[in-house]
């Protein structure tokens, strides 16, 4: 029976059972480097995935995931121009020239905010997974579960409650709505009236001043 680990389990010995779990998640999947340095920190699983395309792995903690994306963007713009070094020295990686790399990110939790960025990103090209540690007969197993879109979850919420969201602030008013009273229209000027425009004092509805007091 599995039960939760207690801690923060070794940074070596979490790689090693995220990559185990992975092989169930997403068997595809080929890793082909561990700790692999990029442009200024190291991958922590470097992949291929099912299309030939580099798949970038970082493993944080919860309050990582901010940092982790970033990153996650940096390996992408990283991996992106060297896949013709990659083909020239590793060949037999099975890469395809014209495929994007794609990044997972995995953390126990994400904050809504990053579920959220996730969105802007064409679709695939950066993964959330939630990771679970837990011990089966003293052996380090992690649960992979991956994190669903917060656009697609909200929609999925508003069809199974029936709910309508509010419409934005200055779109088209709800035909139930009252008309709102139309503006004053401004007077014909007079010929003579001393601003450039025509106006006159009754056309601005100027509030008379008081007069003044006498001393």
């Amino acid at each position: 029976m599995a039960e939760s680990w207690t801690g923060l389990p070794e940074r070596p010995r979490l790689r090693r059972a995220i990559r185990h779990g992975l092989r169930t998640l997403e068997p595809s999947i080929r890793i082909v480097a561990e700790g692999f340095l990029a442009e200024a920190s190291a991958i922590d699983l470097l992949g291929v995935g099912a299309e030939g395309e580099m798949v970038s792995l970082r493993i944080g903690r919860d309050e990582d995931d901010r940092a982790l994306l970033t990153r996650s963007l940096s390996d992408l713009a990283w991996l992106r121009p060297r896949l013709a070094d990659f083909l020239k020295l590793a060949p037999g990686l099975g890469l395809e020239p014209s495929t994007e790399p794609r990044a997972l990110i995995v953390c126990p939790e994400f904050s809504r905010e990053i579920m959220s960025a996730i969105d802007v990103f064409p679709a695939g090209a950066i993964q959330l997974l939630r990771y679970r540690c837990l011990t089966r007969q003293g052996q380090l197993s992690v649960m992979l579960d991956p994190v669903a879109p917060v656009e697609h979850a909200e929609e999925g919420d508003r069809e199974a409650t029936g709910s309508i969201p509010p419409e934005p602030c200055g779109m088209n008013p709800r035909p139930d709505d009252p008309a709102p009273s139309p503006r004053p229209r401004l007077t014909d000027p007079p010929a003579t009236s001393t601003f450039r425009t025509g106006l006159t004092e009754a056309d601005l509805q100027l509030v008379p001043r008081d007069p003044p007091v006498a001393h």
